[in-house]
């Protein structure tokens, strides 16, 4: 049985950010999306789109805000995904050529 190729760290960070991965990745991006921790991986990847807002700390201004905007930016866009996460993870689903009616069923 052949195994399923995993994205490149390169093209996971572009995956992070909404990018298209190839066809050759579909069986991974299928069950990255539709496995049981799928929430969480969506968490994941709101997560690493949130890394560049640590450059916030590094603004002029008291310690406490210089640690509060990165800590606001980052669960501010948690809570967002969280909310919006079943639909971001349809679009995916038909970024990647896949039709989420067939795949999640019913009950999802």
């Amino acid at each position: 049985m052949a195994r399923t190729p995993r994205p490149g760290v390169l093209r996971w960070l572009a995956y992070a950010f909404g990018a298209r991965l190839p066809v050759r990745y579909g069986d991974w991006v299928l069950h990255d999306l539709t496995a049981r921790t799928w929430f969480l991986r969506q968490l994941s990847r709101t997560a690493v789109q949130c890394v560049p807002a640590a450059l916030l700390a590094l603004l002029p201004g008291p310690g406490w805000l210089r640690v509060a905007l990165p800590c606001f930016v980052l669960f501010s866009a948690l809570f967002m995904a969280a909310i919006f996460s079943p639909m971001i993870r349809e679009k995916r689903l038909y970024q990647h050529g896949f039709l989420p009616e067939l795949v999640l069923g019913h009950g999802d």
